[in-house]
């Protein structure tokens, strides 16, 4: 190993999803217990800091490994969506359908659709799964229209709207359908520029970045994106190149990390034009690189493609970017744990950001905690701390 991590920032913005600060960094501390008792680590956690009217949440990670002697600290920054996301689970109901279906049309039109299924069908089946399901509980609204007509004639039409209404609320909710309506609502808005609000929170994300970035040494600075996150941290990252064109140089290693990133649904997208104006800002800038990880067995996600040549941008000269890595679930958890969650479409999705049961190069917590810089992992697939190749680990 080279000369290892001692001092890092992290800086994550998870999927579109409601999680404070302190929630998000309760589940944390769970996993990273996990973590500790599978390498027989120890790590000490500072007490979360949440600032910037709670869209900002800081921890301070020290893990140590006696065995192995080293010991990195972690500045662990947390870039909450709960607000935004708040708001649009707060609209009326008709609004949040009306503004979905004008989502799906949109994607269906503008051809966006046709390369989810061409490049990954079953990401295309995630994008049709809230689509297929309010036509189920239409379907079942007209039968109750159809076997009440006799009763209430015209009237039924009212049962039939009332059933589906019933069935959206109710089953909607358990099913996750309402919340997939509205993360396609945003996904496009954010796209075609028409999110005031997420522009002016990324911006101020990006601020805090760089300031942060700038008031202290550290080794490595990661920023990781995981699901729609893995699109908001690329305009992040474009925004604090914007701020500072010497943003990734200010430390040893700067380096933007998309986990089961959903970023080519705006990569696709004809009107996703900022956002590829955006990814070119990253390709030009020499000292970032870029790792994305991507999983077969994860629905949510564009496997085995390169985002960069899927939106038609002109790779960066002499290296990868970004340096694309392929993982198998399977082969981080333990067999009674990999065949409790295979079949849990989103607990599947997590495990990009969850702890291991098992040894393997890929680990969340690793990532975070270790003492090794990501590229170097990514790299060479080490496994654990102190590890030379895959497999292999002290």
């Amino acid at each position: 190993m080279n000369q290892p991590v001692l001092k890092r920032a992290v800086f994550f913005i998870g999927g579109y999803e409601p999680k404070t600060p302190s929630a998000f960094f309760g589940r944390l501390f769970k996993q990273l217990s996990r973590f500790d008792a599978l390498w027989d680590y120890r790590s000490d956690v500072s007490p979360v800091d949440v600032t910037q009217d709670n869209e900002v949440g800081v921890a301070t990670i020290s893990t140590h490994a006696a065995a192995e002697n080293w010991s990195t600290s972690t500045d662990f920054n947390f870039l909450s969506l709960d607000k935004i996301v708040l708001c649009d689970f707060a609209r009326p109901m008709p609004m949040r359908l009306l503004c979905y279906c004008r989502a799906f049309a949109d994607f269906l039109i503008s051809g966006t659709a046709f390369h989810f299924f061409n490049k990954a069908w079953r990401f295309g089946l995630y994008f049709l799964y809230p689509f297929l399901v309010l036509t189920i509980f239409a379907l079942v609204g007209y039968i109750a229209a159809q076997l009440t007509f006799q009763w209430f004639g015209l009237a039924s039409w009212l049962v039939g709207v009332l059933i589906f209404a019933l069935a959206l609320s109710v089953a909607g909710e358990r099913w996750s359908t309402n919340h997939l309506m509205d993360l396609w609502s945003f996904s496009l808005e954010f796209i075609r520029g028409r999110r005031a609000d997420a522009d002016a929170l990324l911006q101020r994300f990006a601020e805090t970045v760089v300031a942060k970035t700038k008031a202290e040494g550290y080794d490595e600075v990661i920023l990781i994106g995981h699901s729609t996150g893995g699109l908001l941290i690329v305009d992040v990252a474009a925004r604090c190149l914007s701020i500072d064109n010497a943003f990734a140089g200010s430390a040893r290693k700067v380096v933007l990390l998309t986990l089961g990133s959903t970023a080519l649904k705006a990569g696709y997208h004809p009107a996703g034009k900022n956002f590829r104006k955006a990814v070119e800002v990253l390709i030009k800038d020499d000292n970032l690189a870029w790792v994305e990880i991507q999983c077969l067995t994860d629905a949510i996600n564009f496997y085995k493609t390169d985002p960069v040549a899927e939106m038609g941008l002109d790779p960066k000269a002499g290296r990868a970017f970004p340096i694309v890595r392929t993982i198998k679930i399977r082969e981080m958890l333990q067999r009674e744990t990999y065949a409790r969650i295979k079949r849990n479409l989103f607990r599947v999705h997590y495990q990009y950001v969850c702890a291991n049961t098992k040894p393997y190069w890929y680990d969340f917590f690793q990532i975070c905690c270790g003492p090794i810089f990501l590229l170097e992992r990514v790299e060479s697939h080490i496994v654990g701390g102190l590890a030379t190749k895959e497999g292999t680990f002290v």
